[in-house]
């Protein structure tokens, strides 16, 4: 689903870029009339945008194994793809909903009395069941996932751009100050950590060699 019109206007754009090699449903895209828009968006159940299904899959999603003549495309999100052609950040050309996972950025209303209030953002995991009540029968997620728990790097660290964007430079270098101290804590208490600084379940099951 797109965040707003900039956000599919942005897509647009990039998906204007895409060559028949490397993108699956490139013929799908086409428009119908001469100098008409791309048809890569549609309207949901809750008459919300969003990128197209096709195939039971996002249209930019190419296929494993999917084969044809001239096609030298790779699996997976050929708006991915193409942000590293182009040498931009994912950021750059993948919808806002798709860039943002496994973050989940909400706002919530800080009720301060005497009629006032504040507009609070909130960073955190998307977890299943952010999805809602169908969330829970997903049969993967990635933040519940111990598969999703083995980069190098935390993901303050690694997903240092995409939390820029979404909180901007002042609340990154904030966050990245607290993480930074939370980490040396742990480093400093060893293999008996304080209740405080618990590790992430699904961290702890990749660190144990479980599946999830």
């Amino acid at each position: 689903m797109y965040s707003d019109k900039d956000d599919e206007k942005r897509v647009l754009k990039y998906a204007a870029k895409l060559k028949r090699s490397e993108w699956q449903f490139y013929d799908q895209a086409q428009p119908k009339r001469k100098g008409g828009k791309l048809a890569i968006s549609e309207v949901d159940e809750d008459n919300e945008r969003k990128t197209r299904n096709i195939e039971n899959g996002c249209i930019f999603l190419n296929r494993k194994g999917h084969e044809a003549p001239g096609f030298t495309g790779e699996m997976g999100c050929v708006l991915h793809h193409l942000a590293i052609r182009e040498g931009v950040h994912f950021v750059e050309t993948k919808p806002d909903v798709c860039w943002q996972l496994p973050i989940r950025r909400s706002f919530e209303k800080l009720d301060l009395g005497d009629d006032e209030e504040h507009r609070v953002t909130v960073i955190g995991e998307y977890e299943r069941s952010g999805w809602g009540p169908g969330g829970v029968e997903f049969d993967w997620y990635c933040t519940s996932n111990s598969e999703a728990h083995v980069g190098k790097d935390p993901v303050y660290i690694s997903n240092a751009y995409e939390l820029i964007k979404l909180m901007g430079t002042k609340g990154y270098s904030v966050l990245k100050e607290i993480c930074d101290a939370r980490m040396q804590a742990r480093r400093d208490a060893g293999p008996k950590l304080l209740p405080l600084l618990q590790v992430h379940p699904a961290t702890l099951a990749a660190q144990q060699g479980k599946g999830r």
